[in-house]
């Protein structure tokens, strides 16, 4: 388990940085295995979670969603080393012998957190006023906005 706050980048992205009576105490869990793979470079394979607090970009409420990462990588000396590798291999460029856990599972945890976190329809307070509005518009998959219209109707300009 290590504390969000140990990432460098992983905490802003999860929390509003200017929001500190909003940001939670949370873990990543991260099962890593280190080994040598069959040319002898160090290879790293495992699985990073993490429960982030994720804003609907539909509804724009916070929901909790199960971040997974599967990691499969090997860690080289140089840049030249990773153009001796198979292109379908993922690599670490690190100088240093010692390289921080974190640095090895925060860009793949960050690559995995999803974009939107409520599905159509599930869970998303908005959907289905957003969906009926448009439906009664006569929008079609060609006009994504048709439906704005319907929306806002009545409201008037601040």
């Amino acid at each position: 388990m290590i504390d969000v706050a140990a990432f460098e980048r992983l905490g802003n992205v999860l929390f509003n940085a200017g929001d500190s009576g909003k940001t939670k105490a949370t873990s990543v869990f991260a099962a890593l295995d280190f080994s040598l793979d069959d040319e002898g470079r160090p290879r790293v394979r495992g699985t990073c979670k993490v429960v982030a607090p994720i804003c609907c970009s539909r509804c724009a409420e916070t929901v909790d969603v199960e971040v997974a990462s599967q990691l499969d990588f090997r860690v080289v000396a140089s840049d030249a080393e990773v153009e001796g590798l198979m292109p379908e291999l993922d690599a670490v460029v690190s100088e240093d012998a010692r390289l921080p856990l974190t640095a090895l599972v925060e860009d793949d945890i960050l690559l995995s957190i999803p974009e939107r976190c409520c599905a159509p329809g599930e869970s998303c307070v908005h959907a289905g006023e957003a969906e009926s509005a448009a439906h009664d518009a006569g929008m079609s998959e060609a006009k994504p906005l048709a439906g704005l219209q319907a929306l806002v109707e009545g409201l008037r300009p601040v």
